[in-house]
């Protein structure tokens, strides 16, 4: 679910889209309210035409904030479904010099270091990027140790390619 609204809403790149919502919120309320005011369709009783003017300025608000609530909806929408079961059984990760072997009860992915075209980080998780929209997630929690989580950072500096490290940074 996380990596969803990551993908979705949260990401860097994902910028202009939240700008391009928060833009449309703003446009078209705010054109309601220039309608409103040109028409002088509330002239006779201007209390009214404020009180219209401040509750749409007030939906707009909850607008431009519910954005980001209807992301992580959906994102809660795809977990809860049946059909994606598979993408939360447990799974098991190898990580060695010569790749990241995923394993889980259904199948089993072998992935050299070269098959890694984005890193990203967040707080809490790690994706590594296979496609511009596929990722293996590694939360953070799983590394039982400040070691580990070193260690593993380590292979990742060594073996991903310096664009996949901070190519999008620079998009």
């Amino acid at each position: 679910m996380e990596y969803y609204l990551y993908m979705t809403w949260d990401a860097p790149d994902r910028k202009q889209a939240r700008l391009k919502y928060y833009g449309r919120q703003v446009l078209v309320n705010g054109g309601i309210i220039l309608v409103l005011f040109y028409t002088q369709l509330f002239r006779l009783d201007s209390l009214m035409l404020y009180i219209y003017v401040g509750i749409l300025a007030l939906i707009t608000i909850l607008q431009i904030f519910n954005g980001r609530i209807l992301a992580r909806k959906q994102g809660e929408k795809i977990t809860k479904d049946e059909d994606n079961a598979s993408l939360f059984v447990e799974t098991m990760f190898d990580i060695s010099e010569a790749g990241i072997t995923r394993k889980d009860v259904n199948i089993e992915t072998r992935y050299h270091w070269n098959a890694f075209v984005r890193k990203e980080e967040t707080a809490q998780y790690y994706f590594l990027f296979i496609s511009s929209i596929q990722a293996i997630i590694f939360p953070k929690r799983v590394f039982k140790s400040a070691e580990d989580k070193m260690q593993f950072e380590k292979l990742l500096s060594q073996h991903l390619s310096f664009d996949a490290e901070v190519g999008h940074l620079m998009k």
